[in-house]
């Protein structure tokens, strides 16, 4: 587990559009929020162009962020939204030499792929989280800067227990990994499948209803994805109603916890709502059980 690289006034960093294409406006929005920071961006001239359902076509989403990966002039990848599309990149990507110097990866949703490729493949650790100003609250940005210029060693969530193996007084000592539940589910059978062993994984989701919830939480149990982690946590689920208005994501949510050996815990604040705070990926983390649940992710060794 190496640490994360940290920003200063005055660095370059890279904005891509790996997946799915924002609005003009809302790149505008991300580019002069990092401005305000003190951060050059670098944006292709083409990260927009003609494709079925992504920014761009898979050749230039991939020179992009091939681009993005081995700039020696840039300290930090921005990724401007997810969508769909970044594991169409990763075939490719494993021609890539990868770097010597792990660079900051700041992404969610979609990108989820490319977090668990730079993470299996090159080492690296990775941010899920987001920038983009007209989506999430200010706190949560301010969190985002927060970790980016290491202004921060720690970031902390509290949590509660959602079955007996996490109630059990225990300290996990680890490192977070995973992200997206759908993404993870495409992970399986490709050369980026999540490596759940001894790691704890974060799972959230949105748009998906109960009985889709559930549905791919059995497949990752059927499939043994998620058989020899260390703990699971599980983030915000959101925009998921039934017809009539109801939810059963929780249900579902509750039914996978009860049925798990392995300690599960709920946290907020983490996935696509409004509220939606930085967590680091693949750095030194420790998950207190019991009664009182507390994620401590190290931004440093």
């Amino acid at each position: 587990m190496l640490k994360l690289p940290a920003l200063k006034p005055g660095d370059s960093i890279n904005i891509i559009a790996p997946a799915s294409r924002c609005t003009d406006n809302q790149l505008i929005l991300l580019k002069e929020l990092l401005e305000s920071w003190q951060l050059k961006s670098f944006i292709a001239d083409d990260i927009f162009g003609e494709d079925i359902f992504c920014a761009n076509t898979d050749d230039a989403r991939l020179s992009q962020l091939v681009n993005a990966l081995t700039n020696p002039e840039t300290k930090a990848i921005i990724c401007a939204r997810g969508g769909y599309g970044s594991m169409r990149l990763i075939p490719a990507l494993t021609k890539i030499t990868p770097s010597a110097s792990p660079k900051i990866f700041v992404g969610m949703s979609d990108t989820t792929a490319l977090q668990i490729y730079l993470q299996q493949q090159w080492h690296w650790p990775t941010i899920h989280g987001a920038s983009a100003p007209d989506r999430f609250s200010p706190e949560s940005i301010a969190s985002l800067k927060a970790i980016l210029f290491g202004d921060v060693k720690q970031v902390k969530f509290k949590g509660i227990p959602l079955n007996s193996a996490a109630e059990k007084n225990n300290i996990i000592e680890s490192c977070v990994a995973g992200g997206n539940l759908s993404l993870i589910q495409a992970s399986i059978g490709t050369s980026w499948q999540l490596d759940s062993r001894n790691k704890i994984i974060l799972l959230e989701d949105t748009g998906e209803r109960g009985y889709r919830i559930d549905r791919i939480l059995e497949h990752l149990t059927q499939a043994n994805i998620l058989k020899n982690a260390a703990a699971i946590v599980l983030g915000d689920f959101i925009d998921g109603n039934e017809p009539n208005g109801t939810s059963l994501i929780q249900d579902a949510l509750h039914r996978f916890a009860q049925q798990s050996k392995t300690p599960v815990v709920k946290i907020e604040g983490v996935g696509h709502a409004y509220t939606n705070f930085p967590l680091p990926l693949g750095t030194n983390t420790t998950l207190q059980l019991g009664n009182k649940i507390q994620l401590t992710c190290e931004r440093e060794q």
